[in-house]
């Protein structure tokens, strides 16, 4: 975003009184339900091994726990305990294959941050809706 060119702008050119404009602010994050839960999910993301260990996730999903320490060049109880901070959050999933834990993203928007983000999948892993025909 440049400043010439704002991603939003007023449908008028007419700025609203400044009583006004900070009622309408109020009213807005009046109505937004889970901002403090929001924030702490987002804070995980500070963290630049947690944000590591969801490249990987996003990049492979069903990646193991073992092989995202080893990606990442973290011990596995390292890997682990930060992996159980982002699935308590809700950032991951596991997925049980026989012994073997895998894990994959929670959800759609996790999928979709990542993307902004400048997160890829590695070869081979489509979207549903992008997977080659068979």
């Amino acid at each position: 975003m440049d400043a010439d060119h704002p991603l939003h702008v007023r449908a008028d050119d007419t700025a609203p009184p400044d009583d006004h404009l900070v009622a309408e602010l109020t009213k807005l994050l009046d109505s937004v339900t889970g901002l403090e839960a929001m924030a702490e999910r987002m804070a995980l993301l500070a963290d630049p091994r947690r944000l590591r260990i969801l490249f990987c996730v996003h990049a492979h999903p069903g990646v193991r726990s073992s092989d995202i320490a080893r990606a990442i060049g973290a011990s596995d109880s390292t890997a682990s305990h930060a992996l159980a901070l982002l699935r308590e959050a809700g950032w991951v999933r596991p997925r049980r294959a026989g012994r073997e834990v895998r894990y994959e993203l929670a959800d759609g928007f996790a999928h979709s941050l990542l993307h902004d983000l400048g997160s890829d999948h590695l070869p081979g892993i489509h979207h549903h809706e992008h997977a080659p025909e068979t």
